[in-house]
């Protein structure tokens, strides 16, 4: 069968203007110049509003594609990967957040001529998703200080590294701590903690490796509990964040698991691959294995 005749993939490229706009303008040129036609039958969309690209999902699996690609941050990966988890659907990853933390977990290149000849490779990989109350994330979720900082981040109009430590340098010096009454697998125990990141790859986004050893498709979640620490020593377990050696400081405790109850004393915001939500004060945790197909490198 030669290259004209042969069965092209049926897939759909939805592209967020806002995320980072210049990344955005070079993916789209990358997409002009090196997706492979013949491979696939595609078309791209943009999204209008926010959760926009849940719709536009939902139209991709009932046209019948075989793939949804996302070029945006892990907000718009959040909308359409918790789309189509459950599903045959697969996600396609075009980076063009300003953290990318799932895209560097799977190793997905993040310059834009790279993810698209990532996409051309079309090798698929089934990992594992989180869900917090019935909803999934790709990456990380959690409760308190990072939730805090989350829910401040997303009101910003500037991005990146520095303007994330600097909320979070800002939002530490007011914060307070709260108690967590903690059912996992089993075991109950309540601790004071500044945050829980529920983790099931090993990083934010930046290379800030919170959760060292968390793997994407081992059917666990990982979860960091950030416990007391002298203001001095945020300064420490940033560096160690960027390090990988987290796990190792004697304020943070680490542990796998598949279910977890968190009751949070306070009504606060959670957050579920970066974006805030409100979801209650009690938060039911649990794995959804191998529930989500992603195109990855070879």
């Amino acid at each position: 069968m030669d290259s004209d005749t042969a069965v092209k993939h049926k897939i759909r490229i939805i592209v967020n203007p806002v995320s980072g706009s210049g990344k955005r303008k070079k993916v789209l040129r990358m997409l002009e110049q090196h997706l492979d036609g013949q491979k696939f039958d595609f078309e791209i969309v943009k999204t209008e509003r926010h959760r926009h690209a849940i719709e536009l999902t939902k139209q991709a699996i009932a046209d019948g594609c075989e793939a949804v690609v996302i070029a945006g941050g892990d907000g718009s990966i959040n909308e359409v990967g918790a789309t189509l988890a459950g599903t045959n659907v697969a996600l396609g990853i075009l980076p063009a957040g300003s953290g990318n933390g799932l895209a560097r977990s799977l190793g997905i290149p993040l310059n834009a001529k790279g993810a698209v000849e990532n996409l051309n490779g079309y090798n698929l990989r089934t990992i594992d998703t989180g869900l917090v109350n019935g909803r999934p994330f790709m990456n990380m979720a959690g409760v308190g200080f990072d939730a805090a900082v989350a829910h401040a981040f997303h009101k910003q109009k500037m991005r990146g590294l520095f303007k994330y430590f600097m909320l979070g340098l800002r939002e530490l010096q007011n914060y307070e701590l709260q108690n967590y009454h903690i059912v996992v697998d089993g075991r109950e125990f309540t601790r004071k903690a500044y945050l829980i990141s529920l983790a099931n790859s090993a990083q934010y986004g930046n290379d800030a490796l919170v959760a060292p050893k968390a793997k994407v498709d081992d059917g666990q979640l990982d979860a960091v509990v950030v416990n007391k620490f002298p203001f001095y020593q945020f300064f420490v377990l940033f560096y160690r964040l960027f390090r990988g050696t987290l796990d190792q400081s004697p304020h943070i405790k680490t542990f796998k698991f598949k279910e977890m109850t968190i009751t949070q004393e306070r009504n606060d915001v959670a957050h579920l691959d970066g974006d805030p939500f409100e979801l209650g004060q009690t938060l039911d945790i649990r794995i959804n294995p191998q529930s989500l197909k992603v195109i990855v490198p070879r």
